[in-house]
C-alpha cells in the first residue's frame, strides 16, 4: 500500500469515526500506517477495515494490530485445514513402505517440515493403522495448530520509523 492509499484508509476510518485524527499528528498517523501496511495490497486493507467497520459493536476506530488480525485470519483461511493435511500426510504414509522418499517428495515444504524426513514416513507406515490414526494424527494435528498459530502470531518486519517526521512533531 502506498500513501495515498494509506490516507484514503484514513480518511475511511475518520469518517466513520470522527474521534479517530482529534489531537493526532496526521503526518505521524499516516506514516505509522504505512509503514505498518507498505507490504500489503491496498484492496486487502481496505477488505478488513469494511469487515472491521460492518462488524463493530463497540464504536472504537481500528488499530493496524486489529486489521492485520483479520488479514492473517483470511490468509489462514486459504491453507488446508489440520485434517486435511493430515489426510495427505496419513495417504503418503498408505504408500510409504516401499516408495517413502516419492511419497516425501510429494508432500509440500510445510508438511515436509512437520514430518521431518522420508525415513519418518518409513517408520509410521510400519505401524499398525490404529497406532497411526490415534498417535501419530493427534501429535501431527497438533503440530499443525501450534504453527499456524506461531505464523498468526509472527509480528512483520517493520521499516525503521524515519525521525523526520518526529522531529517535525
Amino acid at each position: 500500500m502506498n500513501a495515498k492509499e494509506t490516507k484514503r484508509i484514513l480518511a475511511s476510518i475518520a469518517a466513520v469515526y470522527p474521534s479517530f485524527t482529534r489531537e493526532r499528528d496526521l503526518n505521524i498517523l499516516a506514516e505509522v500506517w504505512q509503514q505498518v501496511f507498505s507490504r500489503t495490497p491496498y484492496e486487502a486493507v481496505n477488505q478488513a477495515l469494511m469487515a472491521f467497520i460492518a462488524r463493530d459493536t463497540k464504536g472504537f476506530p481500528p488499530t493496524p494490530g486489529a486489521l492485520n488480525a483479520y488479514l492473517i485470519r483470511t490468509e489462514q483461511l486459504k491453507g488446508p485445514t489440520e485434517n486435511e493435511a493430515w489426510a495427505r500426510v496419513y495417504r503418503a504414509i498408505s504408500r510409504g513402505l516401499y516408495n517413502s522418499g516419492e511419497e516425501f517428495a510429494k508432500l509440500p515444504p510445510d508438511l515436509q517440515e512437520l514430518v521431518g524426513s522420508a525415513r519418518m514416513l518409513y517408520e509410521w507406515a510400519q505401524l499398525d493403522a490404529g497406532e497411526v490414526n490415534t498417535v501419530i494424527a493427534s501429535n501431527f494435528k497438533r503440530s499443525w495448530r501450534t504453527r499456524r498459530e506461531l505464523e498468526r502470531d509472527r509480528l512483520p518486519a517493520f521499516p525503521e520509523l524515519r525521525l523526520e517526521a518526529l522531529e517535525a512533531k
